[in-house]
């Protein structure tokens, strides 16, 4: 299934629940996670975020109630017969109230409302811990090479090569340690994967490298 039958999904869906007289309630509705980003399966959830002008617990069993109402639908059956089975997945209240809210607007796609930038300068990271315990030293050095690249000397000339963390616009912190922009992670995450060399993942927010 293409991104783009998903999306119009997605906004089928958004469609249907401001029908409900909703709409003077809500501030958007966002499409994020793996269908925004274009990375997603035939497995992948379609992550919608309704951001509500203002919470309440009679607020979110109204918009769960639309849901139910979509599922049972002729428009949810629509997209069935045309091969659209991926669950929607909804999460309902203040966006700027939640952790993921950064994500969101970074990597979200407007269905309705107006679109709000993120704070100047302010970009998503991939934070690398790797462990090179268990691989041999003499593979270490080599490792080393192709990830922070390295300096040799031949007479009296210096050559240089990058490596792939740089390459990809990242920086070692300090040993095993690496920062990535997020839009790079899957070349680290496929460099590591290749080598067999256990490694952590965390996404992190910065306005600094």
């Amino acid at each position: 299934m293409n991104k783009s039958a998903l999306i119009s999904y997605a906004m089928d869906f958004a469609s249907f629940l401001l029908g409900s007289g909703l709409s003077e309630r809500i501030s958007s509705i966002i499409l994020f996670g793996s269908v925004a980003r274009g990375d997603f399966d035939k497995e992948s959830d379609i992550d919608i975020f309704i951001d509500v002008k203002k919470y309440d617990k009679l607020l979110e069993e109204k918009v769960r109630k639309r849901f139910e109402l979509f599922e049972k639908s002729e428009m949810k059956r629509k997209w069935e017969l045309k091969g659209v089975k991926n669950p929607l997945s909804l999460k309902i209240g203040e966006l700027k109230k939640w952790k993921i809210g950064r994500s969101v607007l970074s990597d979200g796609i407007m269905l309705y409302g107006k679109y709000r930038e993120l704070p100047e300068n302010l970009k998503y990271y991939s934070l690398f811990k790797i462990n090179f315990d268990k691989i041999p030293r003499s593979e270490q050095v080599s490792i080393w090479r192709k990830l922070y690249g390295y300096s040799q000397k031949v007479g009296k000339k210096t050559y240089t090569s990058k490596g792939l963390v740089e390459q990809c616009g990242g920086k070692k912190l300090e040993r095993g340690i690496i920062i990535i922009p997020i839009e790079n992670k899957e070349k680290i995450i496929n460099f590591l994967k290749k080598r067999k060399i256990n490694y952590t993942i965390n996404e992190i927010w910065s306005d600094t490298l």
